[in-house]
């Protein structure tokens, strides 16, 4: 009898045992779990206009560069039988075609190059703070044209500069300090669901200091005003087109105006929120705007036998 005991005894402990052995494996599994759904998890943030919600700052990751139709593929790792994991990214629609950017005065070697210089030299001086770049981007109005701007970035302003590149002189410009800014919005360029504007399929950056505040009727209805709280930037059609690697296209480059503007608001005493969104363009019907775009009249441009 007392066999039996010790027996049944020595079986339970055993039982005990493996349980207790059991629990940490279970509970690792379900920690890597949890932590692998919280890093999976998407916060979903509102299409926005001029809003300045909840910050929502990410790493140099966000700006990966996403151009490249079809998906990327990550290589599959030796030793094991996981599949290759493949990143989609949106399509993006190549503004112009390579026969019609030739036209572009911009296009001309050494005219951009030049024009930046002329601008540092004259407009930026000590107070403004460090330089930190400069680029050639395509500014977005609050009426949906898009404009031919150099755009320059210090550690305290960006200044966008409306420069002829005929004349090779500068026209006019604007400073937008970074300690006004309050809101930074980058991502999608898209149009209300109502309307009858075609996708862009194209990134654009925000720079917004309205303080979350909506824009005056006297603002929205003035195609002609000065007062709008915020700046919309594209890459620079050459971009798609610029011969060389990297290096030779990053003036047009909007994404790395954005991660660099990042770094500029995250170094300085700013209480700027940045977005990772949809930019929202108030846009509905938009004819002006399309054949304003279409025929790009904010570019300068060889047009047959005239140049403007």
């Amino acid at each position: 009898m007392s066999d039996l005991l010790d027996d049944d005894l020595e079986l339970r402990i055993g039982t005990l045992q493996l349980s207790t052995d059991n629990v940490p494996a279970n509970s690792e599994s379900r920690q890597d779990q949890t932590s692998g759904n919280a890093r999976n998890t998407h916060v979903n943030v509102p299409s926005s206009v001029l809003s300045g919600a909840d910050s929502l700052t990410s790493s140099s990751s966000s700006f990966a560069d996403a151009r490249a139709d079809g998906a990327v593929s990550n290589a599959q790792q030796p030793g094991t039988g996981e599949e290759p994991v493949q990143t989609v990214y949106p399509r993006y629609d190549v503004p112009f075609n390579r026969e019609n950017i030739k036209d572009f005065f911009t296009f001309r070697r050494g005219v951009v190059e030049n024009a930046i210089q002329e601008c540092i030299t004259a407009l930026l001086f000590p107070e403004d703070g460090e330089y930190l770049g400069s680029w050639l981007l395509t500014e977005i109005t609050l009426w949906d044209n898009e404009k031919e701007r150099i755009v320059l970035l210090t550690s305290r302003l960006v200044m966008t500069i409306k420069y002829d590149f005929i004349a090779m002189k500068q026209l006019d410009f604007k400073k937008t300090y970074l300690d006004d800014l309050d809101t930074i919005v980058i991502g999608e360029l898209v149009y209300p669901p109502s309307s009858l504007v075609p996708e862009r399929n194209l990134r654009g950056v925000r720079l917004m200091w309205n303080k979350g505040e909506a824009l005056p009727l006297k603002t929205v209805w003035n195609p002609f005003s000065q007062d709008v709280p915020f700046i919309t930037f594209a890459s620079h059609p050459i971009y798609w087109h610029k011969d060389g690697g990297v290096d030779e296209r990053s003036t047009y480059d909007m994404e790395l105006f954005a991660e660099k503007l990042q770094r500029a608001v995250e170094t300085a005493p700013s209480a700027c929120c940045i977005h990772h969104s949809p930019i929202v363009i108030q846009s509905y019907v938009g004819l002006t705007s399309l054949l304003h775009n279409k025929t790009s009249m904010g570019f300068f441009k060889v047009r047959g036998k005239f140049s403007f």
